[in-house]
């Protein structure tokens, strides 16, 4: 098993500047899958900024250790979480340290 981990921000857009939709159901949702697909996971609040607009972005980090031949499960729930936050991006760890950038389809 290696390390991975998802960052979610607390909020995602909505369309309609300046509001947003509050995503702590989806952390919650992440928190609960990780804990069904890989027995447990580490949890904490992060801060991060996107694109130099000086904006703090409060996110939850989501570290489990994930089993080589689970590695497509973890990818697929990255990829739904990216389209449930209708954020453009979510960055994820690989097991192994690689990052990627998880692109929203639309």
């Amino acid at each position: 098993m290696k390390l991975a981990f998802i960052i979610i921000p607390h909020e995602g857009p909505t369309g309609i500047k300046p509001w947003v939709k509050p995503l702590t159901y989806l952390i919650n949702r992440t928190i609960n899958k990780f804990m069904m697909d890989f027995g447990g996971c580490t949890f904490y609040q992060v801060y991060g900024q996107w694109k130099g607009d000086g904006k703090q972005i409060k996110s939850t980090k989501i570290e489990v250790a994930v089993p080589d031949k689970k590695l497509s499960a973890f990818l697929e729930w990255a990829d739904e979480v990216v389209e449930v936050a209708g954020v453009e991006e979510i960055m994820v760890q690989l097991p192994g340290g690689d990052i990627k950038f998880i692109k929203r389809a639309n």
